[in-house]
């Protein structure tokens, strides 16, 4: 038996529902706004921001295995497939039941052990930020700080409006620049890290892979 409909985010699953939260604390932050002040950055620090912004949206398409883990011990696992604009799979292989599809306007939550499916405007969920066409460092965000380890850079985040509220933290491989893990603080203080692993860019993704097929989950004829 199958169900179609709206889902709030507040009742999907741990595992997506943690992976959306840090989505949206990326969402909130970094989605293209107008410019305005930030902290006063080195010019070192100007020319990474540049080049880390440049960088993200240079990625048409990503394909990975990730691992998600948050500050309460809750992990989850799976695969990513992003192909931007506007395209987006997730399949979970712990929890094994879940699969999350971003094709036009709607995002669809699988379970396969319920075979249930629902629907959510992606405008409403923070997973626009994976698809969106244009992501700016600037505006709502305000870049707080460049941590550099040797092969590592990462850029921190907060809302311009409210930097208390937590903050979002992008990690790259440098040398050259290669997404490799985005880590949220929330309010509450709990964090919540994505780590890629073996990311593949900029490759061509068969369209099947973000292809739905609802007939799968279609009550038999009675």
């Amino acid at each position: 038996m199958s169900t179609a409909s709206f889902r709030p985010a507040a009742v999907l699953p741990f595992c997506l529902h943690r992976f959306l939260v840090c989505l949206g604390a990326a969402a909130a932050l970094i989605l293209t706004s107008p410019p305005a002040d930030a902290v006063t950055l080195s010019q070192r620090d100007s020319v990474d921001v540049a080049r880390i912004e440049a960088y993200l949206n240079s990625l048409r398409t990503v394909r990975s295995f990730f691992v998600q883990v948050s500050s309460r011990g809750e992990t989850a696992e799976g695969t990513i497939f992003i192909e931007r604009p506007g395209r987006l799979r997730l399949d979970y292989s712990n929890p094994s039941n879940i699969q999350v599809y971003v094709n036009g306007n709607w995002l669809i939550h699988v379970d396969t052990e319920l075979e249930a499916v629902s629907h959510i405007p992606v405008k409403w969920t923070p997973a626009r930020f994976l698809v969106s066409k244009r992501i700016a460092l600037s505006g709502e965000a305000t870049v707080r700080r460049i941590h550099r380890k040797p092969g590592l850079i990462s850029i921190e985040l907060v809302q311009t409006s409210d930097p208390e509220a937590g903050s979002f933290e992008l990690t790259f491989f440098d040398g050259p620049l290669a997404l490799r893990q985005w880590t949220v603080l929330d309010a509450q203080g709990v964090t919540t890290t994505v780590t890629l692993s073996g990311p593949v860019f900029n490759m061509s993704i068969p369209r099947e892979v973000f292809l739905f097929d609802s007939r799968k989950f279609e009550s038999d004829p009675q």
